[in-house]
């Protein structure tokens, strides 16, 4: 199996498993070993959730978390990059 698809099943399957984390609203893409978190989260406590989850995958090395937060007067977008 590609390298890629394979570490975006595993980031997945953390979301998932988290129950503080709502993986419906959470997208997983891969590209050279690098995953990026996108979608819209209701708030900064499920984007730091999802944030941890996706560390504990075993090979994950470079993580962008791109989740925004919805906030009542509109959204908000938080981008870090972590190694």
């Amino acid at each position: 199996m590609n390298p890629d698809i394979q570490l975006r099943h595993d980031v997945f399957a953390q979301l998932n498993w988290d129950p503080a984390v709502n993986a419906c609203d959470v997208d997983v893409r891969v590209e050279n070993g690098v995953v990026t978190l996108c979608g819209k989260v209701a708030d900064e406590a499920q984007r730091q959730a999802a944030e941890r989850a996706a560390r504990r995958t075993e090979g994950l090395t470079t993580l962008l978390n791109r989740l925004v937060v919805r906030h009542s007067s509109g959204v908000h977008t938080l981008t870090q990059r972590t190694t």
